[in-house]
């Protein structure tokens, strides 16, 4: 008998191991579109706003507020805050904003949230009062909410923001009102 005969069949040839395997593609977030952040504006609720701004950190939020500026839709400097301290709470349920926001909603457990949202952004600003504050002001509160990890429902806070913005009298609330929309349509148009 041959060698040959004696040999074993030869074993069919292994695939070659993949080269790295492909990262799972991460899960589409439902971005807002134009004309949902129109109607948010216009007072409609917008619960997928919140998507602009989930997964954040400081870093890569500050990067965002820099395509803004860079856009010139908000002023090139972050605004000073002079207080070491924020005032106490019961300054902040006696303010009339607060008290028309609390009032402009049917549904107590929303009042609740959104209140509570934009109190946490209060004390982070120091005390400046919600009727006073600019789109700037807004951005800043959020940099400080991502940065010490708050848990805020940004969807809360900006609408509770907007809400303040809406019943005011004066034309700065309006005004800043478009600057925010302006500002988070940028956004949107750069997350994926």
């Amino acid at each position: 008998m041959s060698n040959e005969a004696e040999a074993a069949p030869p074993e069919a040839p292994q695939p070659a191991p993949a080269a790295a395997a492909k990262p799972a593609a991460k899960p589409q977030r439902d971005i807002p579109s134009q004309a949902q952040l129109a109607e948010w504006v216009a007072g409609q609720d917008l619960p997928t706003l919140e998507h602009l701004f989930d997964q954040l950190n400081t870093k890569t939020f500050d990067a965002k507020v820099m395509q803004i500026k860079k856009d010139e839709l908000l002023p090139q400097h972050w605004q000073v805050i002079s207080r070491l301290e924020p005032p106490p709470d019961d300054e902040f349920d006696r303010l009339a904003e607060v008290e028309r926001l609390r009032r402009s909603y049917s549904d107590p457990e929303v009042a609740a949230r959104r209140v509570d949202a934009l109190r946490v952004a209060w004390r982070e600003l120091r005390g400046k009062r919600p009727s006073l504050w600019n789109a700037s002001d807004v951005f800043a509160a959020m940099r400080r909410l991502i940065d010490k990890k708050r848990g805020v429902a940004f969807h809360d806070f900006l609408s509770a923001v907007r809400d303040v913005w809406r019943g005011l009298e004066l034309p700065q609330g309006r005004e800043q009102l478009e600057v925010l929309w302006g500002c988070l349509d940028f956004l949107r148009s750069k997350t994926k």
